[in-house]
């Protein structure tokens, strides 16, 4: 790979330019002289996160810079600039010739050459603590200013460059004698009764004692996943403990066995509340009225047994809706009958699962009237670091003899719904795009299979965007506001639906629910 290394004289003198005026720094190779047509320039600024927040430092900083031609040649350019603040942290303007380009280093160091910042490298001990770690592409080609953000993290005393990904000395002069802090990985993992939920933010709490038994308290807030956290280097012994949803967890480290970037799970284990009952109300112009109620019961295992939905009639006289009966093979609900209300058989539903996930594979639906089969395959996706395997789900649905096919896809990202897609092919098409939040979900503890596979939801919608083709529906729900109690689950949930078409409120559904 060709080298292109700045001269300190040019580098220099461009500062002293750029000082004064806000031209761009233009970054040409050193071997060539700067490009006449400035029509081939395209021109980036840099972006840094989590710098001190949005308040001026103290001591300047110097952004050290490497982005390479995304070409067969590769040429570096090696930058060194100041960090400048304006509302937030960046660097001045940057020039250069138009085309594809990575970043592969990003530190700021201070006016001693230490290094105080740094973005981490992909595969280093601290990657886990950015969304986006070194090194990663962009392209310059509009002729506008591109701005990149860039996440930095401190660089600590206790830090070396190993750290972060890059080469050992590149920190500036380090006093590596000292005592060092020890940077660890912790992942809370916790189980509600047979479901795991690893990527949730808890709160960690690290009691450490010195050599003379004196006690030092921190309290750190974690993000979903797999998490990076210094343990004092003062401590001869830490203990670290989770409490969330009525589980706690702790452990205790001493001094002499903690090893740099260890990953450590942690996290406790409780049974699962179960649903008793779920009521509805329709709530318009500020009037509530009952529409459904929902019992469940269960066997002495805790599965549920059946399911019974209740309804109101025009009279407002209760009736029985239906009434589903559950049957099991392995632990797996394996077939479902529905019943009227004089526990007439409606329809049955039979299910398959593969050998190795224990996920759905096939389902058929059996009426009177109408049979439906659904076949289902799985494809994994990229897992973010520190949680469970992604993937997506698509399910085709056939409905008989010359009715359309409905193809339905459904990405899962850590127990939340990332995006679905059903396609029929009369035209017809629905898309979504969801949020979901960090609390517990209690449907997915019942375990009972559909073709929406809800199944797999492990917590609670709190957001959607909706596009529909070829149809819509008159109403649509559009925002979605949860109480929830100290273990974590939702007592009452308000849906409030809006009209289609005018989108203005027309009514919302209040659904409480009773453990």
């Amino acid at each position: 790979m060709k080298k292109c290394i700045f001269f300190s004289t040019l580098i220099f003198l461009s500062f002293a330019f750029v000082s004064c005026e806000k031209n761009p720094v233009v970054i040409p190779k050193p071997t060539d002289p700067i490009p006449t047509d400035t029509g081939t320039l395209r021109t980036v600024t840099f972006v840094f996160k989590n710098v001190l927040g949005n308040q001026p430092v103290t001591d300047s900083l110097i952004a050290k810079i490497i982005i390479s031609k995304t070409t067969e040649t590769g040429d570096e350019l090696n930058i060194s600039m100041p960090v400048v603040f304006n509302q937030k942290y960046s660097t001045q303007s940057i020039s250069v010739p138009k085309g594809p380009y990575t970043l592969k280093k990003m530190v700021l160091v201070d006016s001693s050459g230490i290094a105080r910042f740094a973005t981490p490298v992909a595969g280093s001990a601290k990657s886990a603590a950015v969304n986006k770690p070194l090194a990663f592409s962009f392209t310059l080609e509009e002729k506008v200013e591109k701005q990149i953000e860039v996440e930095l993290l401190s660089v600590s005393s206790a830090d070396i460059p190993e750290y972060f990904g890059y080469p050992e000395g590149s920190f500036g002069n380090r006093d590596s004698e000292s005592d060092m802090d020890k940077f660890v990985f912790i992942h809370p993992v916790i189980k509600i009764g047979d479901v795991i939920y690893d990527s949730i933010p808890a709160q960690l709490i690290v009691r450490s004692w010195n050599d003379k038994n004196e006690m030092t308290y921190n309290i750190h807030y974690l993000k979903p996943g797999k998490q990076g956290v210094y343990l004092s280097a003062n401590g001869v012994k830490h203990q670290l403990s989770v409490s969330k949803w009525g589980t706690y967890d702790e452990m205790i480290l001493a001094k002499a066995d903690i090893r740099d970037s260890t990953a450590y799970i942690i996290g406790g284990e409780v049974a699962a509340k179960k649903l008793k009952t779920v009521y509805e109300y329709k709530i318009v112009d500020g009037v509530s009225t009952p529409v459904t109620k929902t019992d469940f019961e269960y066997h002495a295992d805790g599965k549920v047994k059946q399911k019974q939905l209740l309804g109101k009639r025009a009279d407002n006289s209760n009736y029985v809706m239906h009434n589903e009966v559950y049957a099991y093979a392995y632990n797996k609900i394996v077939s479902i009958n529905r019943y009227d209300e004089h526990n007439l058989l409606q329809s049955t539903t039979t299910v398959q699962y593969d050998n190795a996930n224990g996920r759905i594979i096939s389902m058929q639906e059996k009426s009177a009237t109408e049979e439906i089969r659904t076949t289902v395959s799985y494809t994994a996706l990229e897992t973010r670091s520190g949680i469970s395997q992604d993937y997506r789900i698509d399910a085709q649905h056939n409905y008989g003899q010359g009715l359309p096919v409905t193809y339905y896809s459904k990405t899962i990202v850590a127990g939340r719904v990332l995006k679905d897609l059903s396609v029929t092919d009369n035209g017809n098409r629905e898309e979504g795009m969801y949020e979901y939040d960090a609390c517990i979900n209690p449907y997915v503890h019942l375990g009972i299979p559909d073709r929406q596979f809800r199944l797999y939801e492990k917590h609670n919608l709190s957001f959607q965007w909706k596009t529909w083709y070829a149809g819509y529906p008159e109403n649509e729900p559009y925002s979605f506001n949860y109480t929830y109690n100290g273990d974590g689950y939702p007592t009452e949930l308000i849906t409030k639906y809006r009209s289609f078409q005018t989108k203005k409120d027309t009514y919302s559904i209040k659904t409480v629910y009773v453990y």
